[in-house]
């Protein structure tokens, strides 16, 4: 009987431990996680929020949780010529000013941020420059500096780009109006024009096999010449997608990007999880694999998502930026030359 009595009483102690230990781990400072990122247009550089919480109390009670923290928003950006972070300290963003921050639009000499408040309602945007390395306009200040117009209002998604000028930052506000804003001097005017929509679903991954090609197979797929079934790729793919970093046409066809006749296929290593990764170049004329790279990727995004690739194509190089990781890549050898760790 004793000795039953003090297997029980060594099983609850390891229970407590293992209860103590899970709650420790949510307390204090927890790991930070890439919230949004975006490259300018030019691909010159990539910025990007990250959010750090600290939690101050956590208790279990049953099979829930409740813990009481706080979250801190910053941003950083990446010149990605050279790998290098442009701020030594990234700015800490000021909840008073943008309790919730997303990245509007961004340039190689501004970052512009969509804001909510503390009830979700939407915020004029606030601009920071790269030149100074500084906060220059928070809504509040644009708001002053433009009297009678309504910037406020404006969510990540209502933010424009006009073709002819992709650096130019343009947003609804309020009113429904496009408005233009000179990110240097703070002024704002009626915008006129068409302008497109670039803030929403990404069809970077959309590609479409030229004409000539199809995929085939069940579960992993390998990709066939469509009048001889025989001629096959070398390698099948998990779940594959094809890059397509050109720009759609009127009837928004999306063709996979090729480079120096080859395809660019992303696909999945693991069907549960898009954390490990590969991007392989296939000639598309002989189906034959050129190279294949695993991707890094050490941790998931603000939600815990891997599906988050973001690309652009300069020259023979591949800039590809994920959960973490942003990415240069030799598009004639598949190498890595540059990996730089987003949250390090």
């Amino acid at each position: 009987m004793t000795d039953t009595r003090n297997t029980c009483f060594r099983s609850l102690v390891i229970s407590a431990a293992a209860l103590l230990l899970a709650a420790c781990s949510q307390m204090g400072r927890q790991e930070p996680k890439v919230f949004q990122g975006m490259f300018s247009p030019s691909g010159n550089h990539y910025a990007y929020l990250y959010q750090s919480t600290f939690i101050w109390s956590y208790q279990r009670k049953g099979g829930s949780s409740v813990s009481h923290g706080s979250l801190t928003n910053y941003l950083q950006v990446v010149d990605t010529a050279s790998g290098r972070r442009l701020l030594d300290k990234p700015l800490e963003i000021d909840s008073s000013d943008c309790t919730f921050p997303q990245l509007g639009t961004a340039n190689d000499a501004y970052v512009v941020i969509a804001c909510q408040g503390h009830q979700g309602e939407s915020l004029a945007p606030m601009v920071f420059s790269l030149a100074s390395r500084t906060l220059t306009f928070t809504g509040a200040a644009l708001l002053e500096r433009n009297p009678g117009m309504a910037l406020d209002g404006a969510s990540f998604t209502d933010f424009r780009r006009d073709p002819t000028q992709p650096d130019a930052v343009l947003f609804q506000g309020k009113d429904g109006r496009t408005y233009r804003l000179n990110p240097e001097t703070g002024a704002a005017q009626v915008a006129s024009g068409e302008f497109e929509s670039f803030r929403g679903i990404s069809r970077q991954l959309d590609g479409e096999l030229p004409e000539e090609l199809r995929e085939a197979g069940d579960g992993r797929r390998h990709i066939a010449r469509e009048n001889d079934p025989t001629q096959r790729s070398q390698v099948d793919f998990l779940q594959p997608q094809y890059l397509f970093l050109g720009a759609e046409d009127s009837m928004h066809e999306r063709p996979a990007t090729l480079f120096d006749g080859g395809l660019l296929v992303l696909s999945r290593t693991d069907k549960t999880s898009g954390q490990h990764k590969l991007l392989t170049q296939m000639d598309a004329a002989t189906l034959a694999t050129r190279w294949s790279t695993p991707l890094p990727q050490t941790r998931g995004d603000w939600a815990n998502d891997f599906d988050t690739e973001q690309f652009v194509l300069q020259g023979e190089s591949l800039l590809l930026a994920n959960a973490s990781q942003l990415l240069r890549i030799d598009l004639k050898t598949g190498k890595i030359t540059r990996n730089v760790n987003l949250l390090e």
